[in-house]
């Protein structure tokens, strides 16, 4: 396997099992919120975390995260056309996935498990371990 190669498929793979998990969750839970209000305060926090992710990424690329982070897991380092290319494709299925919560799709619940389990527990915890470092 071509270094490139492994770098795109290793890099990520902290993000397999929360993606597994999601799609498990999407696909045994029905959505509790039914009616157009709640599924309108979800769709209005999970805006807010897309916006929250969208600064999150332009400060992992101004500040060379796609160059640095592979290296400690001896991969190459990514280049930055995919790692905009990458989490632009993230962004768009989130984007989408809010017209589908809008319609009661079961299937639109999936990115949206899927970034809870990512992202919140882990910005908490940067939060806590950067302040306790600080």
């Amino acid at each position: 396997m071509s270094d490139d190669l492994q770098s795109i498929v290793l890099t990520p793979a902290g993000l397999y099992l929360p993606l597994v998990a999601a799609l498990i969750l999407a696909s045994v839970r029905a959505p509790r919120g039914v009616d157009i209000s709640a599924r309108t305060k979800l769709i209005e926090a999970f805006l807010i975390g897309i916006a929250c992710q969208c600064a999150h990424m332009i400060e992992e690329f101004v500040t060379g995260f796609h160059l640095l982070f592979p290296p400690l897991f001896g991969l190459a380092p990514l280049s930055g056309e995919l790692f905009v290319g990458f989490n632009v494709f993230w962004l768009g299925v989130w984007a989408l996935s809010v017209i589908g919560v809008l319609h009661g799709s079961r299937a639109a619940y999936f990115p949206i498990w899927f970034f809870a389990l990512v992202f919140c527990p882990k910005q908490n915890i940067y939060l806590i371990v950067s302040f306790w470092l600080c």
